[in-house]
């Protein structure tokens, strides 16, 4: 009879146990270990850090009891703290707060696989917790073997939570000899069904591939509970339910990049079944106050910054109307404003008729507000110098017409699996259509440079940075008259801020979406957004020194003037004069060459004729 009760009692613990765990993730850090942004009156940024993020982390740590923090990986390269610690500095704080797992981002591979041992012998003295990525093949360079597995499996009041990762098989990067194995359906499929036999009650999917590779995972691999995502930098406020091969639902999240948000994730575990309980995104802002022990590391770590690169954190370059960032401002764009500010200022350094970059160098945004060159470094942190310390150096060439078109098929073929590819241009406008067949998407009636129709037979100027030009060269693009220029793209980027002084970057038309022969696109790099009558705007800033913004919109395609005037009568400077569409049009005019004094602005287009006053003060 003892014997029985006994059995019963075991019974009724394993099948009405009730666990209730609490998932906290973040990912795609990119080393914006201070807050960032918008800065506020003492020029502090408003976003992130890893400060605030440590504050509610240990919050949830000390309200709740069965917590896993996770990491999507990435943590690798973004900022001044990656170029000056290699990573070091953020494993070790990873480690003291707590982190259960990290998967491997596919950028924890930019500076090769020795570099990663280091931060990882260097950041995991005295101990550390598990990496995870199941598609990599460490044969080649077994030294990782000691920290990376394919998945771990961690005992939470009595559950078993089994914890696995995989990373995005990238050209962009530099792994070898590791390799990034392509056959992600395959292995994660293996993957599950090991952890299942080996007793994990619950599988969490640690993915660093993206939400499309995750959504196609999630409804064709049975046995995994969650997703918790990385890579493309998204933000969902809810999990996505997907349904999988056992009809059950796989919720698939993402809590975006650089500490802005921690994400967290609550299910409950009873009698063999897995229960969505709730979620929410934790936004890192202004409201949460640092760990003061972790921001006064933070601190001591940016004056070595300061010591190597300069006065990167306080000096201003520029000035940001709004936010210039990675996402087209207009629906019917696929160029970004940070693109089409990076690679006007290949332009401007090299002279080039052209310039190329790819979606996956530019990192950040630039935050409305003042400009440093802190800011200025996340938009474009990729590749190292081992010489300045800094980023990828611009490459100068010559391209034919028809090899252009090429390196261009090459940016589109990875359309809706990796956005990383998508190219952003200047001096160039094409159109491209995402149904055709991969090596025939670039509608080729549509491509203008500078205005004009391609020539495929023509050798054009490009200017691009070494991590592009080795992307096209191994692909068998031919190129000529190479000239590798030793100016960082950071340089290049910081002195054409600092010339223009004020930004208003937007979606510009340079590339758009079409079907079929829809490949009609505007020739003027303005918005073309209906206007309703002519309209001349009072200049930003006014009082003004060097440099103010003029902005004005015509409704109809008009023959347009804008000069200055000063106070004699005098025309000191013709800003604007030729035929234009309608739409908004913002124009940047740099006084330095003049003194002090009121001037006058005038605009003549189509009949209307507006003067207005400015204020220059030296």
């Amino acid at each position: 009879m003892k014997t029985l009760l006994i059995f019963l009692t075991l019974t009724c613990f394993a099948f009405g146990q009730s666990t209730q765990i609490t998932v906290l993730h973040t990912g795609d850090t990119h080393s914006h270990l201070d807050a960032f942004g918008p800065k506020d009156c003492s020029g502090k940024g408003t976003i992130g850090g890893i400060a605030k993020a440590a504050t509610i982390i240990g919050t949830v740590k000390a309200t709740e009891p069965n917590v896993l923090t996770l990491h999507a990986g990435d943590f690798f390269v973004g900022d001044f703290f990656f170029n000056k610690y290699f990573g070091v500095a953020e494993l070790q704080i990873l480690k003291q707060l707590g982190y259960d797992a990290l998967t491997v981002g596919n950028h924890e591979f930019d500076l090769g696989p020795e570099v990663l041992l280091g931060a990882l012998y260097e950041g995991f003295s005295g101990g550390s917790f598990p990496l995870v990525s199941a598609n990599l093949d460490l044969t080649g360079f077994p030294q990782l073997g000691a920290y990376i597995a394919p998945y771990t499996i961690k005992t939470i009041d009595g559950v078993d939570v089994g914890i696995f990762g995989m990373t995005i098989p990238n050209p962009l990067n530099s792994p070898d000899p590791v390799i990034v194995q392509e056959n992600i359906p395959e292995i994660a499929y293996a993957t599950v069904t090991a952890m299942r036999a080996n007793g994990a009650d619950v599988v969490i999917f640690l993915s660093h591939l993206g939400w499309g590779i995750d959504s196609s995972l999630a409804a064709g691999i049975p046995g995994i509970d969650f997703i918790v995502g990385g890579h493309d930098h998204i933000l969902f406020q809810q999990p996505k339910s997907v349904t999988n091969p056992l009809g059950t639902q796989t919720l698939v999240t993402q809590g975006g990049p650089n500490y802005e948000h921690v994400g967290k994730l609550t299910f409950t575990y009873s009698g063999g079944v897995v229960t969505f309980d709730n979620y929410a995104l934790i936004p890192v802002n202004a409201s949460v106050p640092p760990v003061p022990e972790i921001q006064d590391v933070i601190d001591y770590l940016k004056q070595g910054i300061v010591a190597t690169y300069g006065s990167v954190y306080t000096n201003p370059v520029g000035y940001a109307f709004r936010d210039i960032g990675r996402v087209p401002t207009n629906m019917h764009f696929k160029d970004s404003p940070i693109g089409n500010l990076v690679t006007d200022s290949y332009r401007s350094r090299t002279c080039t008729e052209l310039a190329i970059t790819a979606n996956g160098m530019i990192s950040d945004n630039l935050y409305r507000g003042k400009i440093t060159g802190a800011d200025v470094f996340r938009t474009v942190p990729y590749g190292f110098d081992t010489t300045t310390g800094l980023d990828f150096n611009l490459v100068k060439m010559k391209i034919r017409g028809d090899m252009l078109i090429g390196g261009l098929e090459i940016g589109l073929s990875m359309i809706g699996i990796d956005n990383d590819f998508f190219l952003q241009v200047s001096g160039m406008k094409f159109r491209y259509d995402p149904e055709n067949p991969i090596g025939s998407r670039v509608i080729i009636p549509s491509v203008r440079i500078n205005g004009k129709h391609l020539n495929p037979e023509r050798m054009y100027s490009l200017t691009v940075n070494e991590g592009i030009f080795g992307i096209l060269t191994s692909s068998g693009i031919i190129v000529e008259d190479v000239v590798f220029t030793g100016v960082p793209e950071y340089m290049a980027l910081k002195q054409y801020i600092s010339m223009l002084h004020f930004l208003n970057y937007k979606s510009m038309g340079r590339i758009a979406e079409a079907s079929g022969d829809n490949f009609a696109i505007d020739e003027e790099e303005n918005s073309t957004e209906a206007v309703a009558s002519f309209n001349l705007s009072d200049n930003y800033p006014n009082p003004f020194n060097p440099s103010t913004k003029i902005s004005y919109e015509i409704p109809e395609l008009a023959n347009v003037s804008l000069r200055v005037y000063d106070m004699s009568g005098r025309e000191v400077a013709e800003l604007v004069n030729q035929m234009q569409q309608p739409g908004s049009y913002d124009v940047i005019f740099n006084a330095s060459s003049l003194s002090s004094g009121v001037y006058f602005y005038k605009l003549e287009a189509g009949g209307f004729v507006q003067t207005k006053k400015m204020i220059l003060i030296k």
